[in-house]
Formats: C-alpha cells, structure tokens, sequence
C-alpha cells in the first residue's frame, strides 16, 4: 500500500443522488442508458433552472448527437468539429459532464474539448447499487458485464505514435473482467517485469478487491504481475492520478500505455493524466456493454477536474515528440 501523502482530493461526495443539484448558470452534459443510476437527473431536472442541459445519445464509438437532432452528429476525432458543442456557452462556465451514461470514448472527448475550450468542468460519477453477477460464471467472470470487446485502439483524440526504440510499461487499471486483461496482454506483449497493475482498494465494496484478483487472477499469476500491484480508491481518480504520477517519474525513459479497464474514476484519472502528459498513451478495448448490466444507485461523486488539468490546445503529435525530446536530453 501507498503511503499517505499530504495531496488535495477535488472531490464533493453526496451519499444519495437527490442530495446534488448543479450551479445556476451551469451547463450539464450527460447520457441516458438502461442504467437505473444514469437516469438520477430525472428526479431534479424539472425543479432546477438556470442550467442549460445537453443531452448527449452515441451513435458509434466515433461521433454523437446532441438533443436527439440527427442533423446534429459532432465527430470526436475531430477537435474543431467537438468545438462548435461549446460555441454558445460563456467561456469559463460552469461545465458539468456526467459520466455515469456515456461511454470512454464520448465523455474523454467532450473533456478534453470542454478544458480546451476555457470552461470549468467538473465531472459528475453515480455509483451503482450492485453489478450484475454471471449466472454460470467462467475464469475472468465473475460479472455479467459485457458482451464482447470490439477491437484495442486508442480513445478518439488520444492517438499517440509511440517512439520507435522505447520499452513499454504496462499499467492497467484492473476491474473484474479478467479476460480483457488476458485479451490486451496478448495483445500488445509487454515483458512481465514491465507490468504495473492498479486495483481499487478500498472499491465501492468492502468485497470487490478480492472479487478484482479472483477475476484477474491468470493473468497476474501467469505474468508474476501480481508482485507489482499498487492500491488506490476505487471512487478516487485523484489518488490514481497521484499513482500514475509516481509510475510516471520512476519510468519516464519507457514509454507508458495505460488500460482503463477497471472503474470510471480509475479511467477519469487515466485521461486527466494523458492531458497533462501527452506523450502518454491510454489503450482501451471498446466493450460492447450489456443491458442490465448494474442495478440501483448508490453515491455521487463530483470531480473538480479543472483543478489539476488546465486548458492546452498546443496538444499536437509535434507538441509530444518535442516532450519525449526534452525527456531524453534532460532539458
């Protein structure tokens, strides 16, 4: 386990979802599913005024709509084209982003574009009641919690060409599905001693870190990855944050791929680590979700993430190479 430090956590935390109610003048962006816990907004949108809600409904791993207006598809790997969501919003406003119903690849890119544009964003995280358990549970399934992984590439607006002679350092950010860490292992083969898997301890369970080794147990076996595990909260992205930093300087002559596979927090600290250090890349394997995958509702969470990531628009495949440049030379 980590030592404690003395590092600020930007985190409100409500223990039930009525508790929370945006800033006037606030923009709310989110996403409906079939999620009990993505809907919470329902019970307070009505009664709240002053905040301008954008509905966002995803169309392909890509692109979106906004409003249910299918004239309206914003692409996201296409900086100008995410840009022109935030063209009538005051800059430095108040920008919510819930992530409880959207996907990696929407909610990365509206965050990134959201910072870049000057706004203040906080992002918005509902917890569920319970995961959806497997009827006839297999090694690396414990959850009935996706139906299958699309293929591994990069978020949109993340891509990052990796330099040519550098090791890689793995650190995957681990939840119960096993066979997706078994799938991205086989995939891009890092050496076993270059492995750095991140598990949330404590989780939204007292239970679930056990559930997370039990469920990722092959592969950390099979790799000795298991001897490199570090801890951080699973409700946390800041503590994972300050984690990834502590990988970062210790390995920053090997180039690092990051695999959001465990929490959402987990992966927030992920993407808000990639936009301070854009060198960095974040891999990901695109699962196809399940219906019904989580049942209820338990805390929200709001993250403060304009308190450590701060607008740069300059974040261009030259902006990195000249980063790795400077690392190399110790300037």
């Amino acid at each position: 386990m980590n030592k404690l430090k003395n590092i600020p956590i930007y985190t409100d935390t409500f223990q039930q979802v009525g508790e929370f109610k945006p800033l006037d003048h606030s923009v709310y962006v989110f996403g409906l599913t079939d999620e009990v816990r993505s809907q919470h907004i329902a019970d307070w949108r009505s009664s709240t005024v002053n905040v301008n809600f954008i509905e966002i409904s995803e169309k392909t791993n890509s692109s979106f709509i906004i409003n249910s207006d299918i004239s309206n598809e914003i692409f996201l790997r296409s900086d100008q084209n995410l840009a022109k969501l935030w063209k009538d919003i005051p800059e430095k406003s108040n920008v919510y982003i819930d992530i409880t119903g959207l996907s990696h690849s929407t909610w990365a890119g509206l965050l990134k574009s959201a910072i870049d544009s000057g706004h203040k964003v906080l992002v918005v995280y509902v917890e569920p009641g319970l995961y959806s358990r497997s009827d006839a549970p297999l090694e690396g399934q414990i959850y009935d919690l996706s139906e299958k992984i699309t293929e591994i590439s990069p978020l949109p607006g993340f891509a990052v060409l990796a330099p040519k002679k550098a090791e890689t350092m793995f650190v995957p950010l681990l939840g119960f599905e096993g066979t997706r860490l078994k799938y991205i292992i086989e995939q891009i083969q890092p050496a076993n001693e270059h492995i750095i898997p991140i598990i949330g301890l404590p989780g939204f369970k007292p239970w679930y870190v056990f559930e997370t080794l039990k469920g990722n147990k092959a592969s950390l076996v099979e790799t000795h990855a298991w001897q490199s595990i570090r801890y951080a909260p699973g409700d946390c992205p800041f503590s994972c944050y300050y984690l990834l930093n502590d990988v970062y300087t210790k390995y920053q002559d090997q180039h690092i791929k990051i695999a959001p596979i465990g929490t959402k927090p987990h992966a927030l600290a992920a993407v808000m680590f990639a936009l301070n250090h854009p060198q960095i890349e974040i891999i990901y394997d695109h699962p196809v979700r399940k219906a019904g995958r989580t049942d209820g509702s338990s805390k929200l969470h709001v993250y403060h993430v304009s308190s450590i990531v701060k607008p740069n628009p300059t974040r261009t495949q030259d902006f990195i190479r000249s980063l790795r440049t400077r690392r190399v030379s110790g300037t």
